[in-house]
Formats: structure tokens, C-alpha cells, sequence
């Protein structure tokens, strides 16, 4: 029985239920059970079946396509490759996705392209599927966490995310980083404004990510030399609603589809990557999923962190076999990956540990708000868009719920415009730092701790540094002093002071007007010129004399005294400073319209309406309806005509025995020839299946 057959003779609660659960199928234009089988049939849609399916149906798939590779027809409890309790608990679950269906009382059949998408021959058969990789039990304790510690915990996170954005920017936008070599920039940059800022590599990264994804950063327009700096209206960003720049630093980073454990690690040991580059090739490799695989995994992350409950945790390990559980076809097997994610979340103040255990992780409230407000939307996208089913998961839909927002808000403490500065010259603020603030301290101190509060440490290499820019002993000290809630202590009077008298031994001024010549006799002349002596020109070679005035003012008489010159500009003309943020390419996508819940029950009774279960014979010029009639007539081992277009566009009549369609190429015998042929299915124009002749003997008789 084939699947259309089977589509057409279900009970009317068997086939409803696969309707309902297959809902990206449902086309308006076509509603018949030839093109309806036709789209289930086909690679994508076979493909996103499988991507709907947990560890342990998918395993009972697989052993349902290795025992398709040697017979059409599965006798499941017959065969001992397949357990029965799972294969009973999973082929309700393979019917309602269209994956598998009963072709008898005792035997199933499979989609035939399950076959090629799926670990199928021996050598993948011979060792375990990297879901089943994990060989001892995880520890599946649970470690209760109070509820102040939650609370103090995700404001903490939440504070010190938005100080380590802000201190990130800030060190851009001070020390721009050129992106010459490899459009992006080093492990080694990227290591060294972690370091500054207090954060590790894989968190840095994180930031550097978001940061461009907001458009916070960006490349100085300078073809000479491009570096990432901080974009032209980054501070008014960053200066403003705290509670609404956390909120898209959130959606940036579930939407970010970069997994930043691998672009730390490197592609391979002879392929490093940079950091906001896009990368040459796909890090991912394995089963190709129709949906963003790292969105996806940190949405599972979340889902299973909410299922957990508000106070309550469970190890790093049991969450990671969770995510296999669930979506076991997600390239998360390494528990690296799983771990970084947890890590992430911790620090975006969506999850908390236990004071005793590091390792086990919970919601906070924050994080039960977000994932309990990204399933109700998901669920009112599926609703609206049909389309994303059965996975349910929209890249759209990834954002956070104002009820959310609204929360951190409440959560965060006013930011404070004063430090106290202590002998020991350490800056602490007793909260989250204004901005101004924190860039008249970044001058003269490093970031020694974050949290809801933030330590600066002065020494004085920061004030030598800090100096060297232009600032004197006096505008140090007020500065300070304006920014301190106390009268500033004698040891940092002393250190500014000692530093400057050490600075100023060599002082560089403004540049003065530096004249050269060719020829010695010139310079003679113009030193000479009454009209040259405002310059106060002194020689200092033959060919070579210095003044007291600028550039542009010696131009000036030289030209009064007509003394032909060029102004030397090794750098051209002075451009204004712009800086170019970004941006991923804008895709319009066409999607194709999907029948919504107002007009599913008549949609599915025109389905189950006797013209709609109707198989016509003429041929059709839609590639799944050639699928669907070369995979029923392989079935019924019957012969088709084929009108093939080769790649100059003509075309060509093939007499062909089918035996397999899959992969998106139909492989049979031709009648003509009796040899073997592989066609590609992109290029039949049509497919005609040729009358039975014992069929139309028995209709004569």
C-alpha cells in the first residue's frame, strides 16, 4: 500500500491527526491526496519529519530505514533489530508526521527518502549515533536555591552584562582595532580586551557578536586602514533605557547563529578564526536542519531550564542529555557546547546555581518569564503562520516579552554618579556606574571587578597612560575630585603629582613649520627676506630650517613674499571621521500561503471528499507529483514514459522501470535498452505511468 493509498482508505481519526500534526504541508491551491502525498513524500518535507522527532523515535526510525534498505514491506515484530515496547510507543508518533505508515495488518512501510537522509549503512551502523555517545548516567539530583539568591543573583547578571557592553564599546572606541588582515579581528585583540574588561574569551566573544549585531560597533570608513571602533550614535545607545538594551542584547544572542565554543576553538588545528568575520564555510556538519541550529539549541536550553522550576536546579550534565532527548539531531553533542550555553545564561542573569555547586544550573526569574514567554509565542506564530510546523519554532518569534523588560526594570537600582575613592587606590561604585562616569574613570583606572557594584584599580602605569593623552596634573585631579563622593586621598594626590613631575622632564608641543628645500642657495634667500622674519626661521641643515609658527600661517608669507612653496600633506586631504556599521543582508523570503485554523475543518473535508481521493492518470508537470507517481509506480512494478530535458534545454522520451526514488533522482531500467539509469527528478518535464495490460484485459472480460 502506498502512502497516498493509505492517505486515501485511513480512518478519518488517523488521518485528521496527521493533518494537524503535518500543517506545513496543507497547500489552499491543491486540495487533493495526490499532492498532499506528494509533499510528504518529498526530501524537505521528510526531512523536517525527522527533525520533529526525540532520541528515542528516532532511533526505532532508523531501524525501520536500515530494514527498508532489503524490503519495502516491514514486519516490525518479526524483525530483531527492532525493539517492540519503542517501536510501539514511536509509530503513532512516525504515522501523525507522515514518516511511516501500515501498509498491512502485520507490516509497515517508510518514506524512501528516509533512507538517504538518515546513518543507514554499515560503516554508520557500526558505532554509536552521536546522541547515544554518553555512557553513564548523569547526575539527576536536584539542589533547591533560595529565593533571595535568585533575586540578588539575576540583578547582579543583569548590571554587570550591561557595565561589560558598555566597557567593551568604550575600549573599541578608544583603541580601535585594525581589520586589515583578516576582515575581522585576532584571537590575540580579542584576548586582550577581554582581559581589560574582566571577561573571559568565550564571553568576549559573545559581547563582540551582539555588539555588531546591534550595530554598536562598526568599521572606520578608511580604505587605508579599516578598524572596528565604536559606531558614530553608539553612546546614545548605550545611555539609555538599561531594562531595553538588555532586551536586545537578549534577542541578539538567541538569534546570533554563530556558536562561539567553536569560533574560539577554531574550525580545525590549521584554520583559526576571527572574530566578526563570517566564516568560510558552515562549522556544523552532520544532519542539515531546515530550521538555525544554534537559535534552536538555545531556545531548547531555555525550555528545559523553565521546566526545571523557579528554586530548583539540576546538573550541567542532566540538562545536555535533556537537549540529546529532545533534539537529538542538533549538533550540540559536544557537552562543551551545552555548557558554554549554561555559562551564557548565568551571566545574562537568566539562570543561577547553588552557593555549593557551580555545576548545577536553574531558572531565575527572569529566565522562567523569557521561556515561558518565547513558548507563547511560538505558539501564536504557529497559530498565524502554519508553516513552521511540526518543529514549532520560528526565528522571528525569538524576542523578548515586554512582561520581561518590565521585570529587569523593576529589578535594576538606580545608577550612581559618585565613587568612593580609598587610599588603597581602588574607585568602588556601590551600584551600577553612569556612563559618564565610568568614562572619566576608564582614563585613569582598569576594571577590577564587575557585579552590581564595580572596582576600578589606579596605578601608575593608568595615570602615566592616561597622561601621555594630553590631560596635566590639575585636570586629573579635578576630574577625579568631581566624580569622588569624598575629598580625594593624599596617596592619590601624591601618585598624579610624582607621575607628572616625571612626564613633564619631555614635553611634546604642537608641530611647527618645518621647511625643506633642494637647493641651499633657496632656503639662503628666504632666510634672508625681511618679510620671513615673523616666522622665526632657524636652520637647522643646509637644506633644512625650523620656525616658531604652524604650517599654514608660513604658507601664508611665503606667499606674500612670492616665494613659490607646496604645503607637504602625506596624508591627503583631512576626511571627516565616519564610521560604517555591519549589516547582515536584508532576504525577502516568499512563503507560500498555509490553510489557517478558521478553514482547517473544510479543508480537511474536501481531503476526505470522494474527488479529492481520485488518482488521475494524466501526467503532471509538478516535481512532487512526479515523485509521488514514480514512487507509486516503482511500487507496482509498473513501466512509465518520462520526458527528460537535458541541459541545453531539449528534451527526450525515456521508457523506464523505477525501481527507488530518493536523494531527488529516480534510478531504474530502461525498457529499451535493459540497462541501468540514474535521472535526476529537477529535470522531468513529465511522467506518464503506462496502462497495465492485466488490468485492461480483466476491464475487456
Amino acid at each position: 500500500m502506498t502512502f497516498s493509498q493509505w492517505l486515501t482508505h485511513s480512518s478519518d481519526t488517523d488521518f485528521e491527526s496527521f493533518v494537524r500534526t503535518r500543517r506545513d504541508l496543507l497547500q489552499p491551491e491543491s486540495p487533493t491526496i495526490p499532492s498532499l502525498a506528494a509533499a510528504a513524500s518529498s526530501r524537505i518535507g521528510v526531512s523536517r519529519g525527522i527533525e520533529a522527532l526525540t532520541s528515542a523515535q528516532l532511533d526505532v526510525f532508523i531501524d525501520l530505514a536500515k530494514a527498508a534498505r532489503t524490503s519495502t514491506d516491514i514486519n516490525v515484530r518479526e524483525n530483531r533489530h527492532i525493539d517492540d515496547t519503542l517501536a510501539e510507543a514511536a509509530l503513532p508518533r512516525l504515522r501523525d508526521l507522515g514518516l511511516a505508515w501500515p501498509s498491512s495488518e502485520t507490516t509497515w512501510r517508510i518514506q524512501s527518502e528516509a533512507i538517504t537522509l538518515l546513518p543507514t549503512s554499515a560503516a554508520e551502523s557500526a558505532r554509536a549515533h552521536p546522541w547515544q555517545a554518553a555512557r553513564t548516567e548523569p547526575d539527576s539530583s536536584t539542589e533547591s536555591i533560595p529565593t533571595t539568591l535568585i533575586h540578588n543573583s539575576e540583578r547582579a547578571a543583569v548590571a554587570e552584562v550591561i557595565s561589560s557592553l558598555r566597557g567593551l564599546v568604550d575600549e573599541l572606541a578608544t583603541s580601535p582595532i585594525s581589520r586589515l588582515t583578516s576582515g575581522g579581528i585576532s584571537k590575540r585583540d580579542v584576548t586582550r580586551i577581554g582581559r581589560t574588561i574582566d571577561l573571559g574569551l568565550e564571553q568576549t566573544i559573545t559581547l563582540l557578536l551582539a555588539a555588531k549585531s546591534l550595530s554598536l560597533i562598526g568599521v572606520l570608513d578608511d580604505p587605508l586602514d579599516p578598524q572596528w571602533t565604536a559606531s558614530d550614535d553608539a553612546a546614545n545607545v548605550l545611555e539609555g533605557d538599561r531594562a531595553e538594551l538588555w532586551a536586545a542584547l537578549m534577542t541578539s544572542w538567541l538569534r546570533e547563529p554563530l556558536d562561539v565554543t567553536q569560533l574560539a576553538a577554531g574550525a580545525s588545528a590549521n584554520e583559526r578564526l576571527t572574530v566578526l568575520a563570517s566564516p568560510k564555510k558552515s562549522l556544523f556538519k552532520g544532519f542539515s536542519q531546515s530550521q538555525p541550529t544554534m537559535p534552536l539549541l538555545r531556545f531548547t536550553i531555555l525550555e528545559i531550564l523553565g521546566g526545571i522550576g523557579l528554586g530548583s536546579s539540576r546538573s550541567a550534565e542532566w540538562i545536555h542529555a535533556q537537549v540529546l532527548a529532545a533534539r537529538p539531531l542538533i549538533p550540540a553533542h559536544d557537552f562543551a557546547m551545552t555548557e558554554a550555553i549554561l555559562h551564557t545564561v548565568g551571566a545574562f542573569g537568566l539562570a543561577t546555581t547553588p552557593l555549593q555547586n557551580a555545576q548545577h544550573f536553574g531558572p531565575s526569574r527572569f529566565g522562567a518569564l523569557l521561556a515561558e514567554g518565547l513558548q507563547t509565542a511560538m505558539s501564536a506564530q504557529a497559530a498565524q503562520d502554519p508553516s513552521i510546523a511540526p518543529v514549532n519554532f520560528s526565528l522571528e518569534s525569538l524576542a523578548v516579552p515586554t512582561d520581561v523588560v518590565d521585570a529587569v526594570r523593576l529589578g535594576l537600582v538606580d545608577e550612581v554618579e559618585t565613587v568612593l575613592i580609598q587610599s588603597d587606590l581602588t574607585a568602588v561604585a556601590t551600584g551600577p556606574i553612569e556612563p559618564r562616569v565610568h568614562h572619566i574613570l576608564r582614563r585613569f583606572a582598569v576594571v577590577e571587578a564587575r557585579g552590581q557594584g564595580t572596582v576600578y584599580r589606579i596605578d601608575a602605569d593608568t595615570i602615566e597612560a592616561s597622561m601621555q593623552t594630553g590631560i596635566n596634573a590639575a585636570d586629573a585631579l579635578a576630574q577625579l575630585a568631581e566624580i569622588s563622593a569624598e575629598a580625594l586621598p593624599s596617596t592619590l594626590e601624591f601618585l598624579i603629582e610624582n607621575t607628572a613631575s616625571k612626564l613633564r622632564r619631555v614635553q611634546v608641543a604642537g608641530a611647527r613649520a618645518v621647511l625643506v628645500v633642494d637647493d641651499p642657495v633657496d632656503l639662503d634667500v628666504i632666510l634672508s627676506d625681511q618679510a620671513m622674519l615673523p616666522a622665526g626661521l632657524e636652520r637647522l641643515a643646509p637644506t633644512v630650517a625650523v620656525g616658531q609658527l604652524g604650517p599654514e600661517r608660513t604658507m601664508h608669507l611665503l606667499e606674500s613674499a612670492e616665494h613659490h612653496a607646496l604645503l607637504h600633506s602625506p596624508s591627503g586631504p583631512v576626511r571627516k571621521r565616519r564610521v560604517i556599521t555591519q549589516a547582515e543582508p536584508e532576504v525577502h523570503l516568499r512563503k507560500r500561503a498555509r490553510v489557517t485554523d478558521d478553514h482547517l475543518g473544510e479543508y480537511i473535508r474536501i481531503l476526505r471528499s470522494p474527488g479529492a481521493r481520485a488518482v488521475t492518470t494524466t501526467s503532471t508537470d509538478e516535481p512532487l507529483g512526479h515523485m509521488d507517481r514514480l514512487r507509486e509506480a516503482a511500487e507496482a512494478g509498473r513501466t512509465v514514459t518520462i520526458t527528460l530535458a537535458d541541459s541545453h534545454g531539449q528534451e527526450r522520451v525515456i521508457d523506464m522501470l523505477p525501481t527507488t526514488v530518493n536523494g531527488g533522482r529516480v534510478r531504474g531500467t530502461v525498457k529499451t535498452t535493459g540497462a541501468e539509469a540514474s535521472l535526476s527528478i529537477a529535470r522531468i518535464v513529465s511522467v506518464d505511468v503506462t496502462e497495465d495490460p492485466s488490468a485492461a484485459a480483466e476491464e475487456q472480460s
